[in-house]
């Protein structure tokens, strides 16, 4: 019995008993295959994670651009939005009791009295109150009237008006109309003609050049450009010497299409843009190519603005008086002063004033006697005219 045990064990014992699985001995391979794979995903997801990096970053570029720009034009609403929107009058009370809020109407008056008291605005004058030089002529008018085209822009735009060339000529310009609303609608409602020159990111431009226009004042556009201080502000979309003369040439346009009916452009600050040659010759062909003249405010003694206009055959006339660098009316006055010596000097002069409250009221009461001293007061077209242009 014991033997027939030990004969079956021999014969089929190992027959019965199971078998090592065959796959231990690949084990290694499948664990690698599978080791193998699951990096291949992981990287596929981490390359998807990188893409997605990639095309969020694209995307926020993108934004931040766009948000710029709408930065720079919305800015110009802005400043718009502080100068022209109302404030609540306060409230006043009576015997000792307060006046519901009801009640309380609103003030017609501005919330800042000027763009210089925006709160975190950088001085919105470029002279920072310094008076700038005077400037005399020194181009003779042109012996032999000099042709523009035929309907030109400056031309078909300028208001009528007759000049015998009998008597010293005055052009007063009032710059950064537009955007304080309030002085902006005073300095329209001065005797007139005076030339009135618009900023392009003031708000209603068509309105408000309609309404200036309507009244018998001749039209400008302000453009504005970089000053050489970097702490000046000079606005939205302003030419800068960073920028390429091509995005200049945009600028440029961009401006000139902000309202019509003007006649010449001068620029707002620019006094370090209007030394660079490239960058000035790069707008200027912009407003050639519209038919209109330039009116060099001459905010640096290098401007090169006038002479390049010369270059281009282009209508120009330079600034010889600021009015109000100093913002008191003592000052305004010696200033308007200074333009009636230099009229009776040279036959012409053209001086620039800003709607601040010293200069409306000083003009308000200096222009009505200029008849009576022997001067006339023209818009910047008889200027451009009394230079040699036809």
């Amino acid at each position: 019995m014991a033997a027939s045990k030990r004969q079956t064990r021999k014969s089929g014992a190992g027959k019965t008993r199971p078998r090592k699985p065959a796959s231990r001995k690949t084990a290694p391979t499948t664990v690698g295959a599978r080791l193998d794979a699951a990096l291949t995903v992981l990287g596929a997801r981490w390359r998807g994670l990188l893409d997605a990096l990639r095309a969020r970053r694209v995307a926020l570029g993108t934004l931040a651009v766009l948000g710029l720009a709408l930065l720079g034009v919305g800015g110009g609403f802005w400043l718009t939005d502080l100068l022209d929107s109302p404030r609540p009058a306060s409230p006043v009370p009576s015997a000792g009791r307060p006046v519901p809020p009801s009640s309380a109407k609103p003030s017609p008056a501005p919330r800042y009295a000027s763009i210089e008291q925006i709160p975190g605005l950088p001085a919105y004058n470029e002279s920072e109150g310094k008076p700038q030089p005077n400037y005399e002529e020194r181009r003779p008018p042109s012996p032999v009237p000099r042709a523009a085209p035929a309907g030109a822009a400056w031309q078909r735009n300028a208001i009528a008006f007759s000049d015998d060339r009998r008597k010293p000529l005055i052009v007063v310009v009032i710059d950064d109309m537009g955007v304080d609303r309030p002085r902006s609608r005073r300095v329209v409602d001065l005797p007139r003609p005076l030339t009135l020159s618009y900023l392009p990111y003031a708000r209603d431009l068509a309105e408000q050049t309609t309404a200036a226009r309507g009244r018998g004042h001749e039209l400008m556009l302000h453009l504005p450009m970089e000053p050489m201080s970097g702490g000046v502000d000079p606005g939205p979309n302003a030419l800068l010497t960073s920028l390429s003369l091509d995005m200049i040439r945009r600028r440029t346009a961009a401006a000139l299409d902000s309202f019509s009916g003007y006649v010449a452009v001068n620029n707002h600050m620019g006094s370090r843009f209007t030394t660079w040659r490239p960058g000035v010759e790069a707008s200027l062909r912009e407003m050639k190519a519209r038919g209109l003249a330039y009116l060099d405010s001459r905010t640096h003694a290098d401007t090169v603005g006038g002479l390049v206009a010369e270059e281009l055959g282009m209508p120009n006339v330079d600034r010889h008086v600021f009015l109000d660098d100093v913002m008191t009316s003592d000052a305004v006055r010696r200033q308007l002063a200074e333009a009636e010596t230099l009229a009776r000097r040279q036959g012409f002069v053209i001086a620039i004033g800003h709607p601040h409250d010293v200069t409306i009221q000083a003009l308000a009461e200096w222009l009505p006697g200029l008849s009576a001293k022997g001067f006339v007061l023209g818009p910047i077209s008889a200027a451009i005219r009394r230079r040699g242009w036809q």
